[in-house]
């Protein structure tokens, strides 16, 4: 792989992985665009590395509270009633049908959707989530507000729900950061601490997969020697690495103005655009 595609799926990774469009479908449909060979393990793990690495400098400061506040309750009854503690609940609670999903069943699925087809038709699937989650989560919202005054906060079965969307966008196409959103959104919860909280639950997943691709790829040495050269793989970890921290700053100032609907938008575009090169193709 030369130096110009590995900045460029770098740039896609990082990107995709917090915006609402699916970066594994990306992934998938852009080397069949320009005819390129499917990214390699090797190359997967570090982009995921460099996604991880911007996620914790954004988010540091939440994780170092909730890490501490979460062994503080655990030892400590007191401590259990502090909003930290309860979002390190939560997160464990999102992330164990993603979890779950991801050690069971995730080759399985692997197998039968890894082509770009599916996941462009997974992409009008995100879309329509965006835009129909949206329009009754601002309902939902307002009718919270109007009634008790104050915003709506996360629960232990949003939590949940939240989680069994993360787990479906195991899927090619589905976005993981657009069900997670769209999932907190659908019962009234706030747009930004939506997009925040699925960030949160988005670190132990990221770092999940970046661990498994490891195992994966430690099973088959040879792969590692075999593979691209040193310097596109740090264009390709710095190129995720700066585009992941661009994304998740600008998600998060955007989602506190306006919704997230331009992101439905893009996606049926690209399903769209890939539908009739696919045909042109035929």
């Amino acid at each position: 792989m030369d130096i110009l595609k590995s900045a460029v799926l770098g740039i896609i990774q990082g990107l995709t992985e917090f915006f609402p469009v699916s970066s594994s479908g990306h992934l998938v449909i852009f080397p069949y665009f320009f005819k390129w060979e499917q990214p390699s393990l090797f190359f997967a793990v570090i982009l995921h590395l460099g996604t991880l690495l911007s996620l914790l400098i954004i988010l540091y400061r939440d994780v170092i509270n909730i890490i501490k506040s979460f062994f503080k309750g655990i030892f400590n009854k007191k401590y259990i009633k502090d909003e930290n503690f309860k979002m390190a609940l939560f997160i464990i609670i999102a992330i164990i049908p993603a979890a779950l999903v991801g050690y069971f069943i995730n080759d399985f699925i692997e197998d039968i959707f890894s082509k770009p087809v599916y996941a462009a038709f997974f992409l009008l699937i995100t879309a329509a989530v965006l835009l129909i989650f949206e329009y009754i989560g601002k309902r939902n919202e307002n009718r919270y507000l109007s009634i008790n005054n104050e915003d709506k906060k996360i629960n232990y079965f949003i939590a949940l729900i939240t989680g069994i969307g993360q787990a479906v966008a195991i899927l090619p196409g589905i976005s993981r950061s657009g069900l997670t959103i769209s999932s907190a959104r659908i019962f009234g919860i706030k747009r930004e601490k939506a997009v925040k909280f699925s960030f949160l639950i988005s670190i132990p997943v990221i770092f999940g997969s970046f661990i498994f691709e490891l195992y994966d790829l430690l099973k088959e040495k040879e792969s590692i020697a075999s593979d691209i050269s040193i310097i596109p793989l740090i264009v390709g970890f710095i190129a995720a690495f700066l585009s992941g921290l661009f994304a998740i700053k600008f998600l998060m100032k955007i989602s506190a103005k306006r919704n997230l609907n331009f992101f439905a938008l893009y996606c049926v575009i690209l399903a769209l655009i890939f539908f009739i090169i696919y045909f042109l193709r035929k």
